[in-house]
């Protein structure tokens, strides 16, 4: 089999495997314990210790059984007088003290138990989320064409927090409830075998139905979590792209699909009711029948016989009671374990996929050195998600060392698929890449990268300062340079791509911080910083995949020098469809469908007068003939306006801390636990009814509890009299059988209306959080802690956590709350004073220890809330930008900084539980001291005949059962703690009111765009800087007329475009329709009757159809005939007419299925569908080639004519706008020239300089 054949099976079998993987696949707890892989030899060490102790703390108070028979046993003897009061009191004394040992020991128990467990969790998970992505960065980029991984802020927030639960807190619970359960039965057995084995007959069912239920649940839950994943994926393309969104006012499209993965995942959800009823109704029933059982049985044999002493009955009978209420501890834990697997599947999904290209591997050959000669012989080759549309067919090309060479052509015809061989993002299907004469498939991964710098089409930069964004670009060398040296290196990268200028001119330099996508810079000055990151490491090879297209015509021909400059020497491959920015190159290689169809010089291709010829004279400008022009003019600065624009456009993020203090002030405060509660409840009128009835039957379960109390007092009367009555024992028994029934209606409503709830708050909030970020102020996005992971992290936690306000935990929390407050209620009715010492003794420091814990793990859950939001968002960004972290073999430093960053929140969790768990450990052993003051006091009050053995045993079993009831409250109030963070964020977020929305008072009010268009004297300052971006800018555009603007990068063109977006307001002035301002129009009328199309072209996942239709409000009756009208005139007809699905191809996330120049003649179409009244073209043609752009200008031109829309464009390439009624020049966020392309040539000022530049050789 020959290299080739092996290539093209790599591929084939990636995508199918790729295929297999995303086949739905059951999950299971198995899943959930493969997470303890992560763990190290400390975690283990922390796990085992755990386990010992949790069970060592489960089985305490099974042992306290053991006391309390003996107790009832020496009672019996004094009630029948066989030993005197003094004796009694002394024997009533040493078993008080068994009960301290049992307080010290479980309070030791306890904390280790869960300490060790709950910090063990955090750094495993820790080692989760690092893995995670570090898988993701050494995946194969073809590999994210044709897979959903989701959404990696929700992948590492919510599903890995979830895991956290199901290994650590819930885990540890899960243990100690089993250990209770199963001590009780030991006890019970050890006591009296035969009585024992007889009620054992319940447990086998009980875990059959636990076992049954939850391999229904898993399925299920994975389903739930999968379509969770796909919507967070889905909001994140939309957060990211918010620009878009509301440009098109597709807020409400947005939302719709948005609600289409939420229905379908309540839809999943809400199977989970019956499951839930029948497993939590069944498992309570068996184990209550199994009381009534035990007392009927032990009765009979006490009567025989068989049974002598009454407290041997009564130590078997309380250590099944002790084990029925175990399940209220077990139960609980059961879908947070399911929730836990459910999350690990989706995880071990993608990390069970080996890698096919792993760049962090050592494999491959690692040359000394590099000189950089290129040979590409025979390439065949098709993307794995289009693998029937083959791009390139039989190409060869040879590209010499130290030599520049060009690839030109049409939109889609492989030029950029090129590019993406050689950086081996994709495996060619045939043939093979040489470089110095090596395969390149025999090459190191991040050795071959190491050697290559890339600048994007549209450049890529991340959050980080404008020094650590250059610095991405260092070699592995340079990362060991002192600070100094690093800094000297970055200015002279900034220098050479000329950024030097327009970043001193920031507020913080090189020391200011960009925001998410590097979205605070204008597109020439990203363009820069991203030139200055790829020659800073002086690489062998320079990939330049239109480099320079987002650049003015002057800053362009300065940075073609610098780029010249470094390109000396080194081999260098540059895309351009500018054609002015290559004709110096040393070989000019033009493609057409995926072949070479011609090869030369600039002059050689002139000669031969075909393609590349035609090209040329397409974009020929008519410019004087004035030589001098060729230099700048003096004193002029070509970026000199960059201060007035982006320049304060960066500080958006450096100012969001105040921005966000200033928010926080019209914000309420900080919201209880109770407060959410009934806020939530006041919100939940349709739910109200299910609520209500969950209320009821909670009510009813814990009633339950008084009541055993109750039967247990009076059966020891029974068993303690001289002739025991077999009737009174019967009929107790049956009211236990009674209570058995009642708690298995009471549970099947719980559980299953519970469910109902959560699903459908779950819905209500993630669809509300989705609906209010995409109708925020676009300044809301412009803020540090608003990036799309950061909200889409938020988007799927927050809801999550809100599930609790309402889930099963709230109401089993409820059924603790008032089973607290009857049993101490019916211990106080029965007898005052044993009940007030008892209650009273007990219940201050179980609520204080409990409020304690909540306290301080509210305020680390808050903490580590935000901060993993942060951690995630970076993470998010990563690998949303995976192709130009591979360029810059940066997968290690995004790893070190994500680890950096879990690592500080794994040392302040340690440090607070370590504390907060001190709390816990009280309140889960506090019951022992209070049953031994119960005993030690209510012996002296039955030695006094103060009181019966019916009082003091109702008495001492109420208090008894709060006091579970109050552990196992603190035990599932945890949940409760991330709920209240949750809720506080729904109530703020809440509070953020978009100023720049549709009212009842401009609902109605529409633009009449048949009149003129006026912006006057208009004002501009980005929130909470002090730099005007635009100053006093005033011009006019009349019906029908063709506007362009141009001007240097960063003079204010963009920020136009998105005053008249309405993204912002003026700060002061005016743009008016006719003679109405802007700000009276209702914003949806407004966009609806426009239409933009941006620099950096946006498509989402779904069909180029789908992409197109959502241009129009709403799908009409003639959508196809108007989709295809609109793909003819921004010459989309032909390209999508060859991919085998036409226009059902699906376009990848951010459309990455599509080159550059596709994306873009998308997002026209998309924009012409609308036909509106005022169109907006920011650079709308800079991806396109030659031919496309003059087919697109012709359809514009049409459909201006045609409809009489008027057109803004802003442009560089100043050919697309010669034609235009008015050219408006800004500098420095003023109008500085005005009047037609002759009118502005024959001034000769800046406007004809900027055609000078562009101007090519026109040669017949």
């Amino acid at each position: 089999m020959g290299a080739d054949d092996e290539k093209k099976m790599l591929v084939e079998d990636t995508t199918a495997q790729t295929q297999k993987d995303e086949a739905e696949k059951p999950a299971g707890l198995g899943d959930l314990w493969r997470v303890f892989r992560f763990a190290d030899r400390l975690d283990w060490f922390l796990n085992i210790t755990s386990l010992i102790c949790s069970i060592a703390s489960g089985a305490a108070l099974p042992l306290m059984t053991i006391v309390f028979g003996q107790f009832t046993g020496r009672f019996s003897d004094f009630a029948g007088g066989s030993i005197d009061p003094d004796v009694f009191r002394d024997d009533v004394n040493s078993f008080v003290l068994w009960f301290i040992y049992l307080f010290v020991g479980k309070l030791v128990l306890s904390y280790v138990a869960t300490a060790a467990i709950t910090i063990s969790g955090i750094r495993t998970t820790r080692v989760l989320r690092q893995t995670f992505l570090q898988h993701l960065l050494r995946t194969e980029i073809w590999y994210f064409d044709t897979a959903n991984v989701g959404s990696p802020a929700t992948q590492m927030t919510t599903n890995v927090t979830r895991i956290n639960q199901g290994i650590a807190e819930k885990l540890s619970l899960l243990v100690q409830g089993l250990a209770m359960f199963f001590s009780s039965f030991v006890v019970a057995i050890a006591v009296q075998w035969k009585l024992a084995l007889i009620t054992l007959t319940v447990v086998p069912l009980f875990f059959i139905i636990i076992g049954v239920g939850m391999a229904i649940d898993a399925p299920i839950e994975a389903k739930v979590t999968g379509t969770y994943s796909q919507a967070n994926a889905f909001a994140q393309e939309a957060l990211a792209s918010i620009r878009t969104v509301h440009a098109f006012w597709a807020q409400g499209k947005m939302t719709a699909r948005y609600d289409d993965y939420l229905k379908e995942a309540h839809q999943h959800g809400k199977k989970k009711s019956i499951v839930y009823g029948i497993m939590s109704s069944s498992t309570y029933f068996c184990m209550y029948a199994g009381n009534a059982l035990a007392f009927w049985q032990g009765f009979r044999m006490y009567q025989s016989g068989e049974i002598e002493s009454v407290g041997t009955v009564f130590t078997v009978v309380l250590s099944v009671l002790l084990a029925s209420s175990s399940i209220g501890l077990l139960y609980p834990q059961v879908p947070a374990l399911a929730n836990g697997a459910a999350a690990a599947s989706e995880l071990f999904k993608i990390l069970d996929k080996p890698s096919s290209l792993d760049p962090l591997s050592s494999q491959g050959k690692v040359p000394s050195s590099c000189r950089g000669h290129i040979k590409v012989q025979d390439i065949s080759f098709s993307y794995p998600s289009r693998p029937d549309a083959q791009v390139l067919k039989n190409l060869s090309l040879n590209i010499p060392a130290g030599k520049t060479t060009a690839f030109v052509g049409a939109s889609g015809s492989g030029k950029s698929t090129i590019i993406g061989l050689l950086e081996r993002w994709y495996l060619p299907s045939s043939g093979r890449i040489l470089v110095d004469g090596v395969d390149m498939s025999m090459l190191n991964v991040r050795w071959l990268r190491s050697q290559m710098a890339l600048v994007q089409q549209e450049p890529v930069l991340f959050r980080g300062t404008v020094f650590e964004n250059v610095a991405k670009g260092f070699s592995d060398s340079q990362k060991l340079l002192s600070i100094n040296q690093q800094q000297r290196l970055v200015q002279d990268a900034c220098e050479a791509s000329y950024a030097h200028e327009f970043i001193q001119s920031l507020e913080q330099g090189y020391d200011t911080y960009l925001g998410e996508r590097g979205g605070t810079l204008s597109g020439g000055q990203k363009q820069r910083v991203a030139i200055a990151r790829s020659v800073v490491s002086n690489p062998r090879i320079l990939l330049l995949d239109e480099a320079t297209s987002a650049l003015d015509p002057t800053a362009e021909r300065i940075v073609q020098k610098a780029l010249s400059h470094v390109s000396q020497e080194r081999t260098t491959v540059v895309i351009a469809h500018r054609l002015s920015t290559i004709k110096d190159a040393d070989n000019i290689v033009v493609i057409s469908a995926g072949q070479v169809v011609e090869q030369g010089t600039h002059e050689e291709l002139l000669a031969l007068d075909a393609h590349y010829a035609r090209l040329i004279r397409a974009q020929n400008l008519s410019t004087p003939d004035n030589e001098t022009r060729n230099d700048l003019r003096a004193g002029e600065d070509p970026t000199s306006s960059d201060s007035d624009d982006a320049v304060d456009r960066v500080m958006t993020t450096q100012t969001a801390k105040s921005i966000t203090l200033e928010d926080g002030k019209r914000q309420s405060k900080e919201q209880s636990i109770l407060t959410s509660i009934f806020l939530i409840l006041k919100e939940q009128k349709s739910l109200v009814p299910l609520i209500c009835v969950a209320a009821a039957a909670c009510a009813i379960a814990a009633a339950t509890w008084p009541g055993q109390a109750v039967l247990f007092s009076r059966l020891i009367t029974t068993f303690s009299a001289h002739e025991p009555s077999a009737s009174d024992a019967n009929f107790y028994s049956l009211m236990f059988f009674v209570i058995a029934l009642g708690n298995l209606v009471a549970y099947f409503i719980i559980a299953y209306v519970s469910n109902l709830v959560s699903q459908a708050m779950s819905h209500q909030y993630r669809l509300e959080l989705f609906q209010r970020m995409v109708g925020m102020d676009i300044d809301f996005f412009d803020r540090s802690g608003n990036s799309s992971g950061a909200l889409v992290s938020a988007l799927s936690s927050v809801p999550t956590s809100l599930q609790e306000l309402f889930g099963l935990n709230i109401f089993v929390i409820l059924v603790m709350m008032v089973n607290i407050t009857a049993s101490s209620c019916l211990a106080i009715a029965y007898g005052w004073k044993l009940a007030l010492v008892m209650v009273f003794g007990g219940l201050p420091p179980l609520m204080g220890s409990g409020y304690f814990k909540i306290r301080l793990e509210s305020r680390l859950d808050e903490s580590n809330e935000v901060r993993f939001r942060e951690s995630a968002s970076l993470a998010s960004e990563a690998v949303s930008a995976l192709r130009t972290v591979a360029s810059l073999t940066s997968e290690t430093d995004f790893l070190e900084e994500y680890c950096e960053a879990l690592s500080s929140i794994v040392s302040r969790s340690v440090k607070s539980l370590s504390i907060s768990m001190i709390a816990y450990a009280f309140s889960q052993s506090v019951e022992f001291p209070v049953i031994a003051l119960g005993f030690w006091y209510g012996s002296r009050l039955m030695a006094s005949g103060e009181y019966t053995a019916e009082q003091f045993f109702l008495i001492f079993m109420g208090v008894l059962f709060a006091g579970q009831a109050g552990a196992q409250l603190f035990a599932n109030l945890g949940s409760l703690t991330r709920a209240k963070g949750a809720a506080n964020y729904l109530f703020n977020l809440r509070q953020e009111s978009p100023v720049i929305r549709e009212t009842s008072e401009n609902q109605d009010r529409g633009p009449d765009f048949d009149k003129p268009i006026g912006v006057d004297g208009v004002h501009f300052k980005y929130k909470g800087r002090n730099t005007k971006v635009l100053s006093g800018l005033s011009m006019a555009v009349n019906p029908s007329q063709f506007i362009a603007v141009v001007g240097p990068s960063g003079c204010g063109k963009s920020t136009l475009i998105s005053l008249l977006e309405r993204y912002y307001d003026p700060t002061s002035g005016k743009i008016c329709v006719g003679e109405q301002d802007a700000r009276d129009i209702s914003p949806r009328l407004f966009r609806n009757q426009m239409s933009m199309v941006q620099q950096e072209p946006v498509l989402y996942e779904g069909t180029v159809r789908e992409n197109i239709l959502m241009g129009l409000d709403n799908e009409p009756s003639d959508a196809d005939e108007r989709l295809h009208e609109a793909a003819r005139q921004a010459n989309v007809v032909d390209f999508v007419s060859s991919l085998p699905e036409g226009f059902n191809t699906r376009c990848g996330a951010r459309g990455t299925a599509f080159s550059g120049g596709q994306r873009q003649r998308i997002a026209i179409a998309r924009a012409l569908i609308r036909k509106p009244k005022l169109l907006l073209l920011d650079e709308a043609t800079s991806a396109l080639d030659t031919h496309s752009e003059q087919l697109v200008q012709e359809a514009l031109e049409q459909t201006r004519r045609e409809s009489g829309c008027s057109v803004i464009a802003v442009a560089h390439r100043l050919s697309t706008i010669r034609h235009a009624d008015v050219i408006f020049v800004l500098v420095g966020g003023r109008v500085a020239e005005v009047g037609t392309h002759e009118e502005l040539q024959a001034r000769g000022g800046v406007y004809a300089d900027m055609c000078q530049a562009q101007s090519l050789d026109r040669e017949p």
